[in-house]
C-alpha cells in the first residue's frame, strides 16, 4: 500500500437517498442530497449565507 492511499479519508458505506426537506432559512421544500443538507441552494446564494460574520 502506498503512503498516499494509507492516508486517504475513508469513504462511507452508506448510500444516501435524496429526500424532500424544509430549508432551515426559508422553510421552502427542496430535494436534499444527504441528511446534513438542510439549506436550499437558493438560500446558499444569498449574502446572509455567504457572510460569515452573521453566524453566531
Amino acid at each position: 500500500m502506498s503512503s498516499s492511499s494509507a492516508n486517504k479519508k475513508p469513504e462511507s458505506d452508506r448510500v444516501y437517498v435524496a429526500k424532500a426537506r424544509k430549508c432551515l432559512m426559508c422553510s421552502s421544500e427542496f430535494m436534499s442530497s444527504w441528511p446534513g443538507e438542510r439549506v436550499c441552494k437558493s438560500c446558499k446564494e444569498t449574502a446572509a449565507w455567504k457572510d460569515s460574520s452573521l453566524a453566531a
